[in-house]
């Protein structure tokens, strides 16, 4: 069990956690974090949005040169789907956000916690979970 004392701690780091850690900390709260996953950011950053996002981005990309690139004049022979440097892509995008969302916890001074918080009830009173 952790014995930190903070004026505010955020379960999760979400969208909406992160940005309301942030913004606590900068309006002056000792504030922390605690999130279940080793990269902030949350389900959306880390494997829902984002990531669906860039991979649909190349995957529209390649149907443009696939259909659409012939009604510009532009020719285009050999094409193929390199999914290994799609992949790539993907994570390196969700790599550089998620270290963005920790680089300002780290600016704002968010103390970040990996485990499973829980509200106890009592004013001023959280509990973590150190997760395996």
């Amino acid at each position: 069990m952790n014995t930190k004392q903070h004026d505010l701690v955020v379960i999760g780091s979400g969208p909406g956690g992160y940005v309301a850690a942030i913004r606590a900390a900068q309006l002056g709260l000792d504030t922390a974090c605690v999130e279940l996953e080793p990269q902030l950011g949350g389900t959306c950053l880390r494997v829902g949005c984002i990531p669906s996002k860039a991979l649909l981005e190349s995957s529209e990309r390649f149907a443009d040169a696939k259909s659409e690139f012939k009604r510009h004049g532009i020719k285009v022979s050999g094409l193929d789907v390199d999914l290994k440097a799609m992949l790539k892509r993907k994570d390196q995008i969700v790599g550089a956000l998620t270290k963005g969302v920790a680089g300002l916890f780290k600016k704002n001074k968010v103390a970040r916690y990996e485990g499973r918080g829980r509200s106890t009830g009592r004013a001023r009173s959280w509990s973590m979970a150190k997760m395996p």
